[in-house]
């Protein structure tokens, strides 16, 4: 009887524990997560354009139409206006369909303004940053660092890779799935980095059209390239080979295409997070021991790739960051709040904001050397 009661607590201590931990995560994203602010001298404006590469064909769309991305686009601004810009509009966070326990975007507040005055003239022209987002992400998953760099003086545009990526709905309200057409990872990373020259080509109509607000407003002789995951790779991709990047980051993306075999000729950062396994690969190995020579070897492999593409730069390096894992370096290790953020295998153990601020400090760092200084 004695033992029988005592199985009984102890069930029910562990069904007790188990609903408070329930309640608490699901507390937890009701409530709105929130972004640090940008440490820089500059209010921060935001603009979103619907941008048609009238010289490009599609080559993910499933017909024969000319490439359209839509693209966030953050600046500093005179001042602060009144009517802050929404984290995602809802049409698009709808069309997601993000399961639990995927954090919500709802009630997010941002630290850039949709009605803020016109572009900041002192100090014009203004350098440029390209920050491509990671597969299954929206742009405005890196806000943290887009609204950090423009507060410090950069015009800092983000495209939606339209069937690249997780859905696009345009201002418009045309909705547009990915086909996540993973077969040919080379025509996708070309897609992905022409993705960033049609930015940068767009940039310099907007800053050569004298009824545009950015009119001579934009440096694009100074452009620094940067992305996360495979916006990283793409990045790395259009740096190896296109003159208009001054330098480049690439924060924890792999390496394929051109990259990896001619090298990047460029100043390049390969910000990396720690590499470790995920827990669900660790508890494997417990039980296969032979998967840890495995990791071992595709960590190695994969280091030796970093150091070969740096070969054709001295101004080349990688970096390895202990206690960041994959999902730190943008706003995704802030909208896991606890107790989610301990249990998910690609958060680190820095915590989300301080993985902002470390990338935040990295990024302004390599890029005011190689970017805000260069002429």
């Amino acid at each position: 009887m004695r033992r029988l009661r005592r199985t009984f607590w102890t069930v029910a201590g562990a069904l007790f524990g188990i609903t408070l931990l329930l309640v608490w995560a699901m507390v937890s994203l009701r409530v709105p997560a929130r972004l640090p602010p940008p440490t820089g001298p500059h209010a921060v404006g935001r603009m979103e354009f619907d941008w048609i590469d009238q010289s490009r064909l599609d080559p993910l769309s499933p017909g024969k139409q000319n490439r359209e991305i839509d693209v966030f686009l953050w600046y500093p601004a005179e001042r602060p206006g009144t009517r802050r810009a929404t984290y995602l509009r809802d049409n698009w966070r709808r069309n997601l369909g993000l399961p639990f326990p995927w954090p919500t975007y709802i009630g997010i507040q941002t630290h850039s303004w949709e009605d803020a005055s016109a572009i900041r003239t002192e100090g014009a022209p203004w350098p440029v940053v390209i920050l491509s987002h990671g597969r299954g992400e929206v742009p405005v998953e890196y806000t943290s660092l887009a609204e950090q760099l423009a507060s410090d003086g950069y015009i800092v545009a983000s495209p939606a890779n339209t069937y690249a990526g997780p859905t696009v709905v345009f201002p418009d309200g045309r909705i547009v799935k990915s086909e996540d057409d993973t077969s040919d990872l080379g025509r996708l990373l070309d897609a992905c980095a022409g993705d960033i020259g049609t930015v940068l080509k767009q940039l310099a109509m907007l800053n050569e059209d004298s009824r545009s607000v950015f009119f001579q407003r934009i440096d694009l002789k100074r452009a620094g390239i940067v992305g996360h995951s495979w916006g990283g790779a793409a990045s790395a991709e259009f740096c190896s080979a296109d003159d208009r990047c001054t330098a480049g980051v690439d924060l924890d993306g792999g390496l394929y295409g051109g990259a990896a075999h001619k090298g990047i000729p460029k100043p390049f950062l390969f910000l990396l997070g720690e590499g470790t396994p995920p827990y669900w690969l660790r508890a494997k190995m417990l039980v296969q021991p032979g998967l840890k020579a495995k990791w071992d070897e595709l960590k190695k492999d994969e280091a030796a790739g970093y150091l070969i593409a740096c070969n054709s730069s001295p101004k080349c390096r990688v970096e390895r960051l202990g206690g960041v894992r994959h999902l730190n370096f943008g706003d995704l290790g802030i909208l896991f709040r606890r107790p989610l953020y301990w249990m998910h295998p690609m958060l680190g153990r820095v915590g989300g904001e301080e993985g902002v601020k470390i990338t935040r400090q990295k990024l302004s760092e390599f890029l005011n050397r190689w970017v805000r200084q260069h002429s």
